[in-house]
């Protein structure tokens, strides 16, 4: 009869120095090994049978016990396995088992490496951070998908509230471990009797007020910074508003030698969307004066030495709060407030939600009169100029008429029908 156990081979140390947890099968006079998924720093760390002296040995234990016994189960099934050499046992136990355990860690890299063929590289940064603290609540590195339940959620979720994490933050890192589990089901990798996120409600939270008002955004538009930094965060900020909300990385990205139109598509979604997600308007007064101020012969923009999103982002990070403290702004200057200001003086200015969706690079709307219309770049430019200018000050706020102004002009006062409910968060 076979013989099952947990060993360590000392000569087949990996580079890193740690060794491979393997199960030995003793048959016919003769002992292979079956690789697991489970390492060691060091030989002594398995002794009678199991993982001993590690922080997640009781958790490595479960899971090397549940093998044995599903390899012992599969060796029971055979008719007469004495007829079979070792080699040729240990064949048929990895065949016949051969449903393989995936890791949450495999299945994280093998998830995060599309992210990086779409070009999705700011987003794997956040990934990687979800995982790291998926981990740290299981005080393991070595977690078997199969094995996640429900409480384990809860205790992750339990983990991130002790490290006092923003319920937005907390939202952030369990969606994201939900998406890496909900990829590996896709993927048949694995199935759950009961769904690890089945009683788990999502934290709710109040949107952060990223956007400027009118008046805190003339103080940054009409501002002429002394100091160079200052003056480099204010180009770039306005910058993107004047681009219609475009991410930093686009504006980095783009040729715009010669060029009066902008035609993009937003790197941040492009591989995600059915549609093609370009938008495309007309350059505006405003942003080709900032462009003059700083487009290189290749037609690229360099904002003195920054010409990464990285080395822009440090900037801001780091100084950002001093500006706003000498403009006497109590916000958070970053490059998404520019985005949300252009989206949100819009808004309130009755402009149409499709077409502001349209400028900043949203994927298209999924109204049904979407269907028969399409965006076109001139109502694009036409919008962008008059968000452009209520927000400088050449042209008044549209107030809301009363319901006898909207009589004489011939107006329903009951409402006109507009949807403003697809509003960016």
């Amino acid at each position: 009869m076979a013989q099952f156990s947990i060993v360590v081979l000392p000569a087949k140390r990996l580079k890193d120095g740690r060794h491979k947890i393997r199960i030995a099968v003793a048959h016919q006079g003769e002992t292979r090994y079956i690789l697991t998924n489970y390492t060691v720093d060091s030989p002594d760390e398995v002794s009678g049978n199991q993982v001993v002296g590690r922080g997640d040995a009781g958790y490595i234990n479960v899971q090397l016990r549940k093998r044995l016994n599903d390899l012992q189960e599969i060796y029971d099934s055979l008719d007469d396995p004495d007829i079979f050499t070792c080699p040729q046992l240990v064949e048929i136990l990895k065949r016949k088992g051969s449903q393989d355990h995936k890791l949450f860690e495999n299945v994280f890299k093998e998830y995060t490496e599309l992210l990086e063929q779409k070009g999705q590289h700011s987003t794997m940064k956040l990934y990687r951070l979800a995982k790291e603290r998926f981990e740290d609540s299981f005080k393991s590195k070595e977690i078997l998908l199969e094995v996640i339940q429900p409480m384990d959620i809860v205790r992750f979720d339990a983990a991130l509230r002790k490290r006092g994490l923003s319920a937005a933050t907390i939202k952030t890192y369990m969606s994201l471990v939900k998406v890496i589990i909900d990829y590996a089901k896709k993927m048949k990798y694995v199935q759950y009797d009961v769904e690890p996120f089945e009683f788990y409600n999502m934290p709710s939270y109040e949107p952060r007020e990223l956007w400027f008002t009118i008046d805190e955004f003339r103080k940054v538009y009409n501002d002429s910074p002394t100091s160079y930094n200052y003056t480099l965060m204010r180009d770039i900020w306005l910058l993107t508003f004047f681009l219609g909300g475009a991410n930093i990385v686009d504006i980095l990205g783009y040729n715009f030698k010669g060029k009066s139109r902008m035609k993009y598509q937003r790197t941040k979604t492009k591989n995600t969307k059915k549609e093609s997600g370009w938008t495309v308007f007309d350059i505006q007064p405003e942003a080709q004066a900032i462009i003059k101020k700083y487009i290189t012969r290749t037609g690229k923009l360099k904002f003195g030495k920054l010409t990464s999103k990285s080395s822009i982002s440090q900037l801001f990070e780091r100084d950002n709060d001093k500006y706003m403290a000498e403009l006497g702004i109590e916000k958070n200057f970053i490059l998404m407030a520019a985005r949300k200001t252009f989206f949100q003086i819009g808004f309130d200015n009755k402009e149409s939600t499709d077409v502001l969706d349209y400028c900043v690079g949203h994927a298209r709307s999924k109204r049904m009169a979407m269907n028969y219309a399409m965006v076109k770049p001139e109502m694009a430019t036409a919008c962008m100029r008059r968000v452009f200018d209520i927000a400088i000050g050449t042209k008044t706020e549209q107030t809301e008429p009363n319901s006898d102004e909207r009589e004489q002009n011939g107006e329903r006062t009951e409402g006109n029908g507009e949807d403003f409910t697809s509003f960016l968060m």
